[in-house]
């Protein structure tokens, strides 16, 4: 009775329109994907000057987690294009994002003809939610993970000691390597030009004035018209490993954290779903919580990248992401069940 009453003629998916050939729906298909495609090559062309700030957006944390632990503040490119090829794939990431709702209208009109109105129904309901859900999840990845999982990962790496590696006297016999020589004078200290500690660079510096940035480490002469700098280290906090990443490696470090937070935020609609739908009681659910749980663990350390502290920060966020659709869905069924 239940299932007559959905095909009924008020909720079928032809009630309102004539039915379509195989080939109309190929065709229906194929003007939807070239009316997306153009509006993405559209978007692109808009993309190509503003991704450059987008791009700055996405490297701004590393720079930040570098600065702090007093390192070169810059990227590698180890291939001639890879620059360009860098800036194109933002380009293409910034007009996917940008032409995103209209390519997910044309979809929709396409799959909308399909579906009974209690399925689009649950669409309208669940699509705006989904999109908040991933879009809060990938805020969360931007403003709080993945700082600190740079910060740990660049740590580690400079955690790891730097031998001093001052040759004895076989060693420097076996090598060839004489003793150095102090010179017999030295420079006077008022030789020396005078050396500024400034938070920030000056504003109009004069040409040939020498100061040291304490915000970037970095040792600044002005020139006659443009600043010369120089990135310096402490001695005392040098690794044996000193992180310079490439930019493309670093792109696709941030595009997985986006997409695995963005995923992971779904999961109270999951569970939500399941459990509505009956695929999944809310019983079954509190039955087995710690094999879901574990699951959750064993996803998380799947997603995240290979550190303790982004796998905290993504299964965390799940588990109570978890409890938050368990507990609405059992909240649903209770006023269901008093109604």
């Amino acid at each position: 009775m239940a299932d007559s009453d959905a095909t009924s003629e008020g909720d079928s998916p032809s009630s309102n329109s004539t039915r379509m050939t195989i080939g109309e729906h190929l065709e229906e298909l194929r003007t939807r994907l070239v009316r997306s495609l153009i509006a993405l090559v559209a978007a692109c062309l808009l993309c190509i000057w503003p991704a450059k700030f987008l791009l700055a957006l996405i490297a701004r944390p590393v720079v930040i987690v570098l600065r702090r632990h007093g390192m070169a503040d810059s990227f590698l490119a180890t291939s001639p294009v890879e620059a360009i090829l860098i800036y194109i794939k933002v380009v293409v990431i910034s007009a996917l994002i940008l032409s995103a709702p209209y390519i997910i209208c044309q979809l929709w009109a396409f799959v909308a003809v399909g579906l009974y109105k209690h399925e689009k129904k649950w669409a309208y309901q669940l699509v705006p939610l989904s999109v908040g859900l991933f879009l809060a999840g990938v805020l969360f990845m931007y403003t709080l993970v993945l700082l600190v999982s740079l910060n740990f990962l660049v740590g580690f790496a400079n955690w790891i000691p730097l031998p001093t590696a001052e040759p004895n006297v076989l060693e420097r016999s076996l090598i060839g390597m004489g003793k150095a020589h102090a010179p017999a004078t030295q420079p006077g200290v008022s030789a020396l030009p005078p050396v500024l500690f400034m938070e920030t660079d000056p504003l109009e510096p004069a040409a040939g004035e020498l100061w040291f940035n304490l915000f970037e480490n970095k040792l600044k002469l002005r020139g006659t018209d443009q600043t010369f700098s120089v990135q310096l280290r402490r001695d005392d906090r040098r690794g044996l490993i000193d992180p310079h990443f490439r930019i493309g490696e670093y792109l696709t470090f941030v595009l997985i954290m986006t997409i695995a937070f963005g995923l992971a935020f779904q999961m109270p609609l999951v569970v939500y779903f399941l459990a509505r739908s009956g695929i999944v009681p809310v019983q079954v659910f509190r039955s087995y919580r710690k094999v879901v749980i574990l699951v959750i663990i064993f996803i998380a350390g799947m997603l995240a990248p290979p550190d303790l502290v982004s796998h905290l920060l993504l299964s965390g966020p799940m588990i109570l992401l978890f409890e938050l659709g368990l507990f609405l869905a059992a909240r649903k069924q209770k006023v269901r069940a008093a109604a």
